[in-house]
């Protein structure tokens, strides 16, 4: 183990947007890192040669010598074939089927290279680094975009049947409720991700309601709007917000109190945008887990923001180096 210690791993957060590759050291600190655009327009090939090219220019930047990096860790977007490495299908990569990425990688690196789910990674990122050191049993809510999740059983991620646990973002909370991306109605990201919540202000700018607070000329200025700016017009009690802003954080109650019950876990880990509202947010989730979970799960349940921010995913890739999570 002392001799793990002097060593490095790569972590890489495959996005649609954006790569972000790390060299982390064996505390969880970043000693090198950079970003660059995914360009997933440009295809499948174009975006693995910039995953290769990315990596090679963080290990030249980094001075530290190949021999001292004990491997890298994707989080990449899925479905997945976690122990295969490969990317079944990925939504905002076009062109990605069966993509055997972890060969691709080992064949480019000749190092170990371990493949997990991106909500996975930012579980295993906060239990390794963040707010879930010491917890054995936690899952974690990536609010973004979308919404996805990780859980972590007796510290190991639990990975389901077929690798296609903790999509959390696509439990129903209401059957009746909007249609989601994935095709059903009343999802939780539906409801309570920042395409959701955009997504039900477009519905209600449609019908004619008006904002009181915000600039809102027409349905597409809706994108510009950031997260922060409707939740706080929704505190001032806008007409057009208001119920939308309620209604995400109540259904996001209503999804942990279930895990809750379900899973009995000690801890909940909120990581992404939404969560830039602390208490404000916390206060009526806790609220709304203690009024719907059995007392005694609630009762020694810990529902807390995640400690490394956007830095999540990429800190837990690279732990999968050190301590693979299968």
């Amino acid at each position: 183990m002392d001799d793990m210690k002097k060593k490095f791993a790569i972590g890489v957060d495959l996005g649609g947007t954006n790569i972000v590759c790390a060299i982390v050291n064996y505390d969880g600190k970043i000693v090198s890192s950079l970003k660059t655009p995914t360009l997933a327009e440009r295809g499948k090939e174009a975006t693995i040669k910039r995953i290769i090219e990315a990596i090679h220019k963080n290990i030249a930047q980094s001075a530290i010598a190949p021999a001292n990096i004990m491997g890298i860790g994707i989080g990449a977007p899925g479905p997945l074939d976690v122990k295969r490495g490969i990317i079944n299908f990925a939504p905002n990569l076009p062109g990605w089927r069966d993509v055997p990425l972890k060969k691709i990688l080992e064949d480019e690196f000749n190092i170990k290279v371990i493949l997990e789910n991106d909500a996975n990674a930012a579980a295993w990122g906060e239990k390794c680094f963040g707010a879930g050191q010491g917890i054995n049993n936690l899952v974690c809510f990536t609010l973004g975009t979308g919404i996805g999740g990780g859980i972590i059983i007796d510290n190991k991620v639990y990975h389901g049947n077929n690798y296609g646990a903790a999509e959390l973002g696509h439990m129903t909370v209401n059957k009746d409720g909007p249609k989601c991306n994935c095709g059903n109605n009343g999802c939780l990201e539906a409801y309570s991700s920042a395409i959701g919540i955009k997504n039900r202000i477009r519905d209600r700018i449609k019908k004619g309601v008006k904002s009181q607070f915000l600039n809102l000329d027409n349905i597409e200025s809706i994108e510009s709007i950031s997260l922060k700016s409707i939740f706080e017009a929704a505190r001032q009690g806008d007409k057009l917000t208001s119920t939308i802003v309620e209604e995400a954080i109540s259904y996001l109650g209503i999804a942990i109190a279930n895990i809750t019950n379900i899973l009995n876990p000690e801890m909940v880990i909120l990581v992404g945008g939404i969560t830039n509202e602390g208490d404000k947010l916390l206060n009526p989730i806790r609220e709304e887990v203690k009024k719907r979970a059995f007392y005694t799960n609630y009762k020694f349940l810990k529902i807390v923001i995640g400690e490394l921010g956007d830095n999540a995913g990429v800190l837990g890739a690279a732990a999968l180096a050190w301590v693979p999570v299968s």
